[in-house]
């Protein structure tokens, strides 16, 4: 009897399991491409620190659009495109990126999603979770994840332009670059967020960029200068 409870139990496991919707699953890569920087203005980015952030968005109806992000109050900021937009409000470490259909379907689904901070003027960088504690500067990173909507969508995240605090090399949790790629047909045609963590490369608040040979010395300078920016706890 005891052994028929138990079959009987594992079969009802098993069925929930099979009718239970698909999750989304995004594959997380990075490349090799290294981009040295003098230094990181802190720990913690709103999505009013990520002025110029260079956000592409095509879909399958077609439309490929390219767009700055822009400040949009103290703490949020976003881009708006023909059907679309994608803004953030708050701390980019917990508050999630919000992508809106803002024309229905009529443009398609998603296919590809590229922020790109590697150009002097946008100077946002991506910082992953892994390795940890990752590089001197950075506090603990999240990796891309869909945070609602999206169900059953799959594909990857790929980080490109990683990122090396000079003199050092780079230790593969900072990126300039983050391009997310679906699936043929998995997209999402309707609202839907992520999470994703970012810094802020050091040049975006001085607007200089030091010559090679001098590059540790004022590194070392300004980060003695921005000691009393908020950290992540």
């Amino acid at each position: 009897m005891r052994n028929a409870t138990l079959g009987a139990a594992i079969l009802a496991v098993a069925a929930a399991l099979t009718a239970a919707p698909s999750h989304s699953a995004v594959v997380i890569s990075k490349g090799n491409t290294v981009d040295t920087i003098p230094g990181l203005t802190g720990f913690s980015t709103t999505g009013a620190d990520m002025d110029n952030l260079k956000v592409t968005a095509a879909f399958s109806g077609g439309l490929t659009q390219t767009l700055n992000w822009a400040t949009t109050g103290a703490s949020s900021g976003g881009v708006t495109g023909t059907g679309w937009s994608l803004s953030l409000s708050g701390d980019t470490f917990s508050a999630p990126w919000v992508f809106n259909f803002t024309n229905g379907n009529g443009i398609g689904r998603l296919n590809t999603l590229t922020l790109d901070g590697s150009d002097f003027g946008q100077i946002t960088v991506f910082d992953t979770t892994d390795p940890s504690p990752g590089t001197n500067g950075s506090a603990s990173g999240l990796d891309f994840a869909i945070n609602s909507g999206c169900t059953g969508c799959n594909g990857v995240a790929l980080y490109q332009v990683a990122i090396a605090i000079d003199p050092n090399a780079p230790v593969g949790d900072l990126f300039h670059k983050l391009t997310v790629s679906f699936d043929p047909g998995t997209g999402p045609d309707t609202n839907w967020s992520f999470l994703q963590d970012t810094d802020n490369d050091i040049r975006k608040e001085t607007g200089f960029v030091p010559e090679p040979s001098s590059q540790a010395l004022v590194g070392i300078a300004l980060l003695s200068l921005i000691g009393s920016r908020r950290r992540r706890s």
